[in-house]
């Protein structure tokens, strides 16, 4: 008998695997003139093929859902992260938060909104429930009627009652996949004979637990829904045989609700505040994601990479979150940590969601360090751009090169800015415009940034606006650095620009003439970037802010802390290589900074960013996108 050779296990393929038995019986002394293909062994072949196929696939795949980086399957994902001491995020239900005023009969001396109050609101032909979460005491007024303002939070209220048996253990599962497990009230009834109700709370801290410790667990089981379990008298008290467990929670329909902002109920209703943080159920991809950085942080709150952390895993309605310290502030803030917050669908979140985040992180964080949370400001930059391009080596129109080159602007954005931490460098940009097409020669950019603000009008304040960036100064007397849009002071309407150094002053424009008026109505740190408007009462202003605009040092703009980059008011022309003729213009490109505006009054600048809304601070602010509402930003919390 020959040498029997290796086979090759590392061939899992059908034809790879029946090839290699082929050759392995060739070389056997029994086989060596056997014709494989014409025979019944070519059948056997086939069926030890598969088999071996089917089970190296099998043992592949068990290998593969034995690791959180590699499984596939939810249930193993999920089983892996538990390792971790990781629970899946559950859906979640959106906020919203609206004022409410009631006119009941009888004439009551009080009046309280029950807890799990029905309120409706519809969204492209379907109704969706909104509940309150606490019962909520009106304030009444002298004309009998009760005002006051409610925390919504989007669900269909269910209970769920389980009975106790150790002989036959029930396990306390949820039949909706959707529940959002921040709903649960867990009480366990003494039995059906004895009403006595306790009250059980969320673990957080497996190391305060004791024998009588009333806690409850929660965990994502092997068919997608959330179960609820106890502890074993060692940690956490261990319900005893015909005790009733009550769960009490929501079903929700997860992002599908955001931007709801019209409710109808048994009340006047006014929409303060639109529904927010609505989110589905954890994604598997999610969960590998976060499950390392989760335990990593150890559910605590000590480095800036901590607060990302947690707070994405468990919120799946924001997108991307800035932390500093307050020592990086100017002036600097000790003891503090500054948190911003963008969110998946709109500019910034409300007052009613911040204080939620709050409320979520105040017993993870250090006892000594304060947590407060920001808007996200926006810094807008205005691009002028030129393009020539060569008439003889394209087929294409100068309208048609001239929508390349804004897709290729939308692009840049869409890649580079809006979100934390960007930094806008114009030779990225010119590359990008380059290669939209071949026939382009040159690409010159010009550009300014710009920011926003909402004025208290008929009203004294100083603004501050931190463009954090060094502003284009070569030389004292310099001219033109600074401009902004027309606002109204003493009936006549003016406008801003520096004097080359340092003082900011208006003017009014006389048959296209300008007219000093105010020689010092502010100041320009140059450096720095931080435009002051002194004491002043504005009375009206020209669109829906008064737009800032700098010409900055540098070509290129970095985006710190809580500043946001976007393009707004691009502006696109195409010139003939040729003939030196400009054939196309578009004056404003429809990027996302000319649709997305966040308008912040008083912008202060005390911290270092253009607006800073404190939970503990009253200020105002205006979303504009397409439309415009209003919020009020508020301390209080759900």
């Amino acid at each position: 008998m020959a040498a029997n050779n290796a086979i090759r296990v590392s061939d899992i393929n059908f034809d790879q695997i029946k090839t290699n038995l082929k050759s392995f019986l060739s070389d056997q002394n029994e086989f060596s003139d056997y014709d494989f293909e014409s025979s019944t062994m070519s059948v056997l072949l086939d069926l030890l093929s598969y088999n071996t196929y089917y089970n190296a696939f099998y043992l592949n795949m068990v290998g593969n859902e034995m690791f959180l980086d590699s499984a596939q399957l939810r249930n193993s994902v999920v089983s892996r992260a538990k390792q971790l001491n990781y629970i899946p995020r559950s859906a979640r239900g959106a906020i919203a938060s609206v004022d409410v005023s009631v006119d009941p009969a009888g004439s009551p001396t009080f009046f309280t909104v029950a807890a799990n109050t029905k309120f409706t609101t519809t969204i492209d032909g379907t109704s969706y429930t909104f509940v309150t979460s606490d019962a909520t005491a009106l304030t009444p007024s002298s004309n009998g009627t009760f005002s006051g303002s409610l925390s919504l939070v989007e669900g269909e209220p269910l209970q769920q009652r389980f009975t106790v048996s150790t002989a036959s253990p029930v396990r306390y599962i949820l039949p909706n996949e959707n529940v959002d497990t921040t709903s649960f009230t867990v009480r366990i009834q003494e039995s059906s004979s004895n009403t006595s109700i306790t009250t059980y709370n969320l673990n957080s801290d497996i190391s305060s637990a004791n024998s009588i410790s009333e806690i409850y667990f929660v965990q994502e089981n092997e068919d997608n829904k959330y179960e609820v379990y106890f502890g074993d008298n060692v940690f956490g008290k261990k319900p005893k045989d015909g005790n009733i467990v009550i769960v009490d929670y929501r079903v929700v329909n997860g992002s599908t609700v955001n931007g709801a902002n019209n409710f109808s109920g048994d009340f006047t209703v006014t929409t303060t505040s639109a529904a927010q943080g609505g989110a589905f159920q954890e994604s598997i991809e999610s969960i590998k994601y976060n499950a390392p950085f989760k335990f990593q942080a150890q559910d605590r709150l000590v480095t800036s990479n901590d607060f990302k952390n947690i707070i994405l895993a468990e919120n799946g309605d924001i997108q991307a979150i800035s932390v500093w310290g307050g020592e990086e502030n100017s002036p600097p803030v000790y003891g503090k940590v500054f948190i911003s917050v963008k969110p998946t669908s709109g500019p910034i979140i409300s007052a009613t969601r911040k204080s939620t985040l709050q409320t979520t992180l105040k017993d993870r964080s250090i006892v000594s360090v304060e947590t407060e949370f920001v808007d996200a400001a926006y810094l807008y930059i205005n691009p002028s751009i030129t393009v020539r391009y060569n008439p003889r080596t394209t087929s294409l129109s100068a309208s048609e090169l001239n929508i390349k080159i804004q897709n290729a602007l939308i692009s840049f954005e869409a890649n580079n800015l809006g979100t934390f931490g960007n930094k806008f460098y114009v030779s990225n940009l010119t590359e990008v415009i380059r290669a939209s097409d071949n026939s382009f020669v040159s690409t010159d950019i010009g550009f300014t940034i710009e920011k926003r603000f909402v004025p208290t009008t008929n009203a004294i304040n100083t603004y501050q606006l931190q463009f954090n960036n060094a502003i284009h100064h070569p030389h004292d007397g310099h001219l033109g650095a600074v401009s902004s849009s027309g606002f109204t002071i003493g009936g006549e309407t003016v406008y801003l620009e520096d004097d080359g150094v340092g003082n900011l002053r208006t003017f009014i424009l006389v048959t296209g003439n300008k007219i000093t008026r105010n020689k010092n109505f502010g100041t320009v740190d140059y450096e720095s970037g931080l435009v002051t408007i002194f004491n002043t009462s504005i009375t009206a202003y020209e669109g829906t802010a008064i737009s800032v605009k700098v010409k900055p040092q540098e070509s290129n703009i970095f985006g710190v802390r809580n500043e946001i980059l976007l393009v707004s008011g691009a502006s696109v022309s195409t010139v003939d290589n040729d003939t030196n003729s400009t054939t196309s213009t578009v004056g404003a490109v429809a990027t996302n900074g000319t649709t997305t505006t966040v308008l912040t009054d008083n912008a202060i600048a005390n911290y270092g960013v253009s607006s800073v809304a404190s939970l503990s601070t009253s200020a105002s602010t205006t979303i504009s996108s397409g439309t415009t509402t209003s919020s009020s930003i508020s301390g209080s919390s759900y």
